[in-house]
């Protein structure tokens, strides 16, 4: 079972618990004395789910213990189209992120004190991190090549 499943359920539980001891009035807003009480529409917008590697959602990249790299992928589908990533750093240490797809790609990496820096696919990124914090790498199709859509790999090693 996905998080998102479990969601779903437990507010079906709620809007459920609602019903049996409200009744069909609750629901229809029948009877109302603050501004909604309408259990199942006011859960409505906490079902709604953020599409991971979103700017909203990045897709974390973690690292096992021990190890001095962690690698995430997901799917391109146009030029159009990018996913963002983040992982947790210090200052001080050096980073190489590599951007790979079966096309031309392009990555940025944001950092927690607002600058970036970034190029085409392959290496995108190698230098030392200034600020501790949340990196967020936004990866994209290159506009210098030809569209095309598939996986896009992400591999980060940090030293």
């Amino acid at each position: 079972m996905n998080w998102t499943s479990a969601i779903r359920g437990l507010l079906g539980a709620v809007v459920a618990i609602a019903f049996a001891t409200s009744g069909p009035a609750l629901a229809a807003g029948i009877g109302s004395t603050g501004p909604t009480t309408d259990i199942a529409s006011a859960a409505i917008p906490l079902v709604a789910t953020c599409a991971p590697g979103a700017r909203a959602c990045p897709i974390r990249i973690t690292f096992a213990s021990g190890a001095y790299s962690g690698q995430a992928h997901s799917r391109l589908i146009g030029t159009r189209s990018q996913k963002w990533f983040v992982l947790h750093a210090r200052a001080g240490q050096a980073m190489i992120v590599i951007v790979e797809g079966r096309g031309a790609t392009r990555g940025v990496v944001y950092f927690p004190n607002g600058g970036s820096n970034g190029q085409p696919g392959g290496r995108v990124f190698d230098g030392l991190l200034p600020v501790t914090g949340d990196y967020r790498i936004r990866v994209t199709e290159s506009p210098m090549g030809e569209a095309w859509a598939s996986r896009v790999d992400v591999l980060v090693v940090i030293y």
